[in-house]
């Protein structure tokens, strides 16, 4: 299921949060493509939002394990994917789907 979000996607390289359905999301953009990811790093439970975007990565303030936003998977070890899900833009708003199948 979509939902709307925002009225203008993040600006490029910043993270916004949002929440949906209980869940708490990040959505950025970088080189006009939107990502959305859990704010929760799937080594340890800290808010992805604290760390920084590098390229199409996200690293963790906690222990620097960086995910990349394309696969989700972890470049430094085998951890645990980060959840993505997609995102869009469209007639001005941002939406998000949100299903149970999402990795």
């Amino acid at each position: 299921m979509w939902f709307n979000t925002l009225e203008s996607p993040a600006l490029p390289n910043l993270m916004k949060e949002i929440h949906i359905e209980n869940l708490d999301l990040v959505l950025t953009t970088i080189n006009e493509q939107l990502y959305c990811f859990e704010n929760r790093c799937p080594h340890e439970d800290i808010r992805l939002s604290l760390g920084c975007i590098q390229g199409h990565e996200i690293k963790c303030a906690l222990h620097g394990y960086t995910f990349n936003l394309d696969s989700g998977l972890c470049i430094d070890e085998d951890l645990q994917e980060l959840k993505t899900f997609q995102a869009r833009l469209e007639d001005g708003l941002v939406s998000v789907k949100v299903e149970e199948a999402d990795k």
